[in-house]
């Protein structure tokens, strides 16, 4: 019996502790680029939590550093991260050959920030690197070789027979 006591005054307790953050808003609602873009006027100038994986090149500029962030919905979300905010290094980004590190982020949303000539983004308060990128296998298949062989046959067979064919010119 005492122990049901101490766990329900621990769930009390944090309960009391996460209401106000809760009630006050505190919480970022983690968005998808969809709801981003569909509800911008909603969310401008909020702060709002984006998770996803990291994509391409993370472009280091005099102001801060840019990436791009894909939730996986074929679209991508750019992210800007002030010069002097503290964030964990980007190992991985999404290439051919690699996965990217997956993120989460948390900032200030910008329909068209004014600051960026009107882009959509979001400004980095903290970014939690949530799984590290890793590297991928893309081995080339036998059946892909078999196929090329065949159609380069086929391509030569074209082309002895359209030769072939050709009236003499005189």
């Amino acid at each position: 019996m005492k122990k049901i006591g101490i766990v329900t005054a621990l769930l009390l307790m944090i309960l009391v502790l996460q209401a106000p953050r809760i009630a006050l808003g505190l919480e970022s609602p983690v968005l998808s680029t969809e709801e981003l873009v569909e509800h911008s006027l909603t969310w401008d100038g909020e702060t709002v939590a984006f998770e996803g994986e990291v994509l391409q090149d993370v472009m280091v500029r005099e102001s801060g550093t840019w990436l791009n962030i894909s939730d996986g919905n074929n679209t991508a979300m750019g992210v800007f991260i002030p010069v002097g905010t503290a964030v964990p290094a980007i190992e991985h980004t999404e290439t051919y050959r690699t996965g990217g590190d997956v993120v989460r982020v948390t900032g200030v949303f910008h329909r068209a920030c004014s600051q960026h000539q009107g882009e959509t983004d979001i400004h980095v308060a903290s970014l939690t690197v949530l799984v590290p990128g890793s590297d991928r296998s893309n081995p080339i298949h036998p059946l892909r070789f078999a196929w090329l062989a065949g159609l380069a046959l086929l391509l030569a067979l074209a082309v002895r027979v359209y030769y072939r064919k050709r009236p003499p010119t005189s």
